[in-house]
């Protein structure tokens, strides 16, 4: 019911209660002036009563007037300030920064539907805060990690600059063993800004794909094929389904699957040779690709963060290089193709990524 109606309903029941008392008081009260005239003639004493009953009359009138506006006034006071009263205090809580205030909606009529829109507003605001601070939190950490990332390379390319200048490295030889490492410090500065404006890029929506259909086994094949050729000691295992078509840009996704072709190496076992498993099915309307590694693997806490910016897992994983971006630029490349990306941890050590890309419906192959 409406705040209107509602105002209207009750304030005619006060209308009407208060003409039923003013009859009733009415009837009464003209008993009781006319009561002593009884057995007397009305006519004849008409005068009197009246000139009795209608200043005592007016008199309970106005009390009734008087008690009916302040009965209507109490019904407003009710209905619309009361409401008005905890929308206010509401304001004020989140003026104040208490964005877990919760304004409870009582009824179904303009003031709850406000009500309700204003606490909607307040759960939209709290979240957009809670974004805000995480995207704070995020920038901070990726700024130290950066610094980081960047002071460790810079330092060790000062030093043996300055050795070559100083004449530490006093042979052909030696310099150019300084200059091999200065050149590999800059190449790995290098991989850093480009992954990083990668990652602008994909962030800010501005990274364009050239979508290509591609058999994906055939596609996946080939990436092994050339990873086994730069990685004679890691063990390759295939078993791909043919005939999967999907619409893929081939350099964004080579990035995707060399990235974790390259990861099955960095943190393999000390005492075994890196092994990779790569299985592709057909699933659901979806091509489901798993790479599997026999690796460090991760503690269970860590699995949340692995897609996380400049993420590291424990100190064994730690200890290798790496930009910590190469999972977070994978999973935005796999959702860009429309997409999924997970992992898990397999039972004998090892992590197994999947990937599960859309079949390319209008293929005259699928």
């Amino acid at each position: 019911m409406s705040v209107r109606l509602r105002i209207f309903t009750h304030s005619l029941t006060a209308i009407l209660v208060l003409n039923a008392v003013g009859m009733a008081v009415g009837f009464l009260l003209f008993w009781l002036i006319a009561n002593p005239y009884a057995g007397e003639r009305l006519d004849e004493n008409a005068g009197a009563i009246a000139a009795r009953f209608f200043p005592l009359g007016g008199i309970v009138v106005l009390i009734l007037t008087a008690i009916g506006a302040l009965w209507v006034i109490s019904i407003m006071v009710r209905h619309v300030t009361g409401p008005l009263r905890r929308l206010k205090w509401a304001a004020k809580e989140i003026r104040d920064g208490n964005l877990g205030y919760e304004l409870a909606v009582y009824g179904q009529d303009e003031f709850s539907e406000l009500s309700a829109g204003f606490e909607q507003m307040r759960i939209r605001l709290k979240d957009s805060t809670r974004a805000q601070e995480k995207a704070e939190t995020e920038r901070r950490a990726m700024m130290a990690s950066v610094t980081h990332d960047l002071q460790t390379p810079i330092a060790s390319m000062i030093g043996y600059a300055e050795g070559i200048l100083d004449g530490v490295a006093d042979t052909p030889e030696k310099v150019r063993e300084y200059a091999a490492v200065i050149r590999q410090k800059a190449r790995s500065l290098q991989a850093l800004a480009e992954d990083l404006s990668l990652l602008s890029r994909l962030e800010h929506a501005q990274l364009p794909l050239d979508r290509r259909e591609e058999d994906f086994g055939a596609f996946v094949a080939e990436l092994a094929s050339e990873f086994s050729h730069n990685e004679p000691d890691a063990r390759i295992e295939m078993l791909l389904a043919p005939r999967l078509p999907v619409s893929i840009d081939r350099e964004k996704m080579a990035r995707v699957l060399t990235n974790l072709f390259q990861n099955s190496v960095k943190y393999k076992k000390p005492d075994k040779p890196p092994e990779v498993s790569l299985t592709l099915a057909r699933q659901d309307g979806e091509a489901l690709l798993t790479v599997s590694d026999n690796g460090l693997g991760v503690a269970q806490g860590d699995m949340p963060h692995l897609f996380d910016q400049f993420y590291r897992a424990d100190a064994s994983r730690g200890l290798q290089s790496g930009s910590g971006l190469g999972l977070s630029i994978a999973r935005q490349l796999v959702h860009l193709h429309g997409g999924k990306i997970w992992i898990r941890g397999n039972p004998g050590g090892g992590l197994s990524v999947n990937i599960a890309l859309p079949l390319h419906l209008y293929s005259n192959s699928s």
